[in-house]
């Protein structure tokens, strides 16, 4: 990595080398950095941001620091090596110029526009510093999003930093640059919209979305069987994890067996029976399409057409009163149909609880990807 010293050079190589040792940082949109000094934006969730950041940038980068983390005596030494800038709150103007500089001076600056470190895991409110400084420097502005890092030992998830175990090592992060701004167009509305949306893109890159859908619910619903997961909010009663999948295990080798294509609807209210036909269609390695009986009779029936559905789940009673509504020529009464399965119910529980997720999926014909 490019520095402006020998020493700075050796500095990075050894860090850098040590934080990959702990990290695999995969970086999206590394193309969309312009060359010489601009400013970078990123989201703030864990005291390790900078570091991931570092590994994902291809040149170094100079860090905005608050003067009182400056001073610390464990962390100046480290932070002097890096080029990092420190800035007190209370002088904003300084803040500026010295920012200014170093982007005149053709380098990277990164502020956190947040301000403080993510206690949700979500998205903060931005502050207009970062504004201040790419006007201040007329330089462009590149959002980045850092993904996969809330719930590591070094953010708030949990309510407490540090006092947890890291769930995967080495840890995995994406680090997704977005496009270039120029100063005048990179107001905090914008920026905010392009870091939404580049956390959205990020989300779509996690390795576990690329398992098929009902195997991940498999092995979800799996680690607790006996605890409860779903309660209708119409009648009251309750579903436990294991009981869910028994059902849904039970309905989808019926829907497997007689329907054929890809598709098909559900028709039912936000309730227990919904969560069941849209698990047990996932599970027949179908794709739940769910139709919004509020919609006028020829929006819906043209969606059925255009998603060729044949097929769909829905209850007697809702069925009945949704007499002008365009229904495909098979239909599947839960209501109906449940009760006539009880001995099957009753076998997919009992297996679902001792038998491994993997053999199951197997056991079930689950693809390894796929059902998204």
């Amino acid at each position: 990595m490019p520095g402006d010293s020998a020493i700075e050079r050796a500095f990075y190589f050894i860090a850098c080398g040590i934080a990959r040792l702990v990290y695999r940082v995969k970086a999206i949109g590394v193309e969309n950095l312009p060359s010489g000094g601009f400013l970078l934006v990123p989201n703030h969730i864990t005291w390790v941001d900078a570091i991931i950041l570092q590994l994902a940038c291809p040149r170094p980068v100079r860090f905005v620091i608050d003067e009182e983390f400056y001073r610390k005596p464990v962390l100046k030494p480290v932070l002097l090596m890096a080029r990092a800038i420190p800035i007190d709150r209370r002088k904003p103007r300084e803040a500026i110029r010295r920012a200014t500089e170093q982007i005149e001076a053709g380098q990277i600056v990164c502020i956190f526009p947040e301000g403080q470190l993510s206690r949700t895991g979500t998205l903060g409110r931005l502050q207009r510093g970062y504004e201040m400084i790419a006007r201040h420097a007329g330089c462009t502005v590149v959002p980045v999003f850092l993904d996969q890092l809330w719930g590591s030992i070094f953010s708030f998830r949990g309510g407490k930093f540090f006092r947890k175990w890291p769930k995967h090592f080495p840890y995995r992060a994406t680090v997704a640059f977005g496009n270039s701004l120029p100063a005048e167009e990179a107001t905090i509305a914008r920026v905010h919209e392009d870091l939404l949306k580049l956390g959205a893109d990020c989300f779509e890159q996690r390795p576990e979305l690329r398992l098929h859908l009902a195997r991940r619910a498999l092995r979800g619903l799996k680690r607790s069987p006996f605890s409860t997961l779903v309660i209708d909010g119409m009648d009251g009663s309750k579903l436990s994890c294991g009981k869910l999948l028994g059902v849904s295990i039970a309905l989808s080798r019926s829907l497997r067996d007689k329907f054929p294509e890809k598709r098909i609807a559900i028709v039912l209210p936000a309730s227990k029976g919904a969560v069941v036909a849209n698990l047990a269609v996932a599970l027949a390695n179908k794709i739940p399409a769910g139709l919004n009986f509020t919609a006028s009779a020829e929006a819906t029936g043209s969606a059925i057409a255009r998603a060729e559905i044949q097929t769909a789940i829905s209850a007697k009673q809702f069925h009945e009163r949704l007499s002008n509504f365009p229904w495909p020529p098979n239909i599947v009464l839960l209501d109906e149909l449940l009760p006539k399965l009880k001995r099957q119910i009753l076998f997919w529980w009992i297996a679902g609880i001792v038998t491994p997720h993997f053999l199951l999926a197997r056991w079930l014909g689950l693809p390894r990807h796929g059902g998204h």
